[in-house]
């Protein structure tokens, strides 16, 4: 009985996370001409960003007689007195840097005649130096056929995850949905040709963005998209607002998705490399058997 009912306990808190991962999280986007950006990110009544400031402990905020007294800590006779230190230690500190001149004695140099010795010398070292640049160059070319070699082994290893990972990346990113999408643009020249041709502009460029973000993401409510046109009035505004919605429980269940595809990928892949590593090693010791077995036989011989 007790275990029934345990089991009825777990399944009600499982079945309440499942309830609430459904809600979806809400980011609510504003901008407008003039105004900071306004960003809130919401989870049912819970407001993550931006979180309200910290109240003092007490619960209220210091007076402004208390204010006074802190800004009145420090006198004008307090600050003079630290500034006059300041000085006399940089006072200080220069003295100590200070250093006596030194006098700039010339040398004059005796131009020796090289021997033939010194030019044989000269010469080896200088085959030598080829020598090491020639060695130095075909070290390169050789890391750096194996830095291709390295890149192509790994491209190979990650080929077969791009098919899903590009497919799954589309399905998260359609997941997302872009709701009572408000875009309001005002734009004026002072030429009435100029500004018909903004207005144009601006209309067509408009509608492209929003069929580009309907094929990306979910586009689901267009309340009010327009352009205004304004003659004579050199101008710009723009009142653009937006609420985007994720639901975490898809979020999750693609993740679960993405893991099980990785694992069919993963566990055949390391499989085939651990049978090619002892079919390897098989050959290996027949190699080794039949050599041992010819050396005795020329030893008996």
């Amino acid at each position: 009985m007790i275990t029934i009912i345990a089991l009825y306990i777990i399944l009600g808190i499982v079945a309440l996370i499942v309830i609430l991962l459904h809600f979806s999280v809400r980011v609510t986007l504003k901008a407008k001409t003039g105004e900071k950006p306004f960003v809130e990110v919401k989870y049912l009544f819970f407001t993550i960003f931006p979180r309200k400031p910290k109240k003092h402990k007490n619960g209220k905020e210091p007076s402004e007689e208390n204010k006074e007294q802190y800004k009145s800590e420090f006198t004008d006779e307090d600050i003079e007195k630290l500034l006059e230190n300041a000085q006399a230690i940089d006072a200080e500190e220069e003295k100590k840097d200070e250093k006596p001149a030194v006098e700039l004695v010339e040398i004059k140099e005796e131009t020796a005649v090289p021997e033939v010795s010194e030019i044989a010398e000269q010469a080896d070292e200088a085959e030598a130096q080829k020598n090491k640049s020639e060695a130095g160059e075909v070290s390169e070319e050789q890391s750096e056929e194996s830095g291709l070699k390295k890149l192509k082994s790994k491209f190979l290893m990650i080929k077969p995850y791009i098919p899903m990972a590009w497919k799954y990346f589309r399905k998260i990113l359609k997941t997302i949905r872009i709701t009572k999408l408000d875009i309001e643009i005002t734009s004026g020249k002072e030429d009435a040709y100029e500004a018909a041709m903004m207005y144009g502009k601006l209309n067509a460029a408009l509608y492209n963005v929003i069929a580009l973000l309907s094929r990306i993401f979910t586009v689901r409510v267009l309340n009010k998209t327009k352009v205004n046109c304004v003659f004579n009035k050199k101008t710009f505004e723009y009142d653009v607002s937006t609420v985007v919605l994720v639901r975490p429980s898809t979020l999750i269940a693609i993740a679960f998705c993405v893991g099980v595809n990785f694992l069919r990928i993963f566990i055949p892949q390391k499989f085939r490399a651990w049978r090619k590593k002892r079919r390897e090693e098989k050959e290996n010791k027949r190699k080794l058997k039949n050599t041992e077995t010819e050396l005795l036989k020329n030893e008996c011989n």
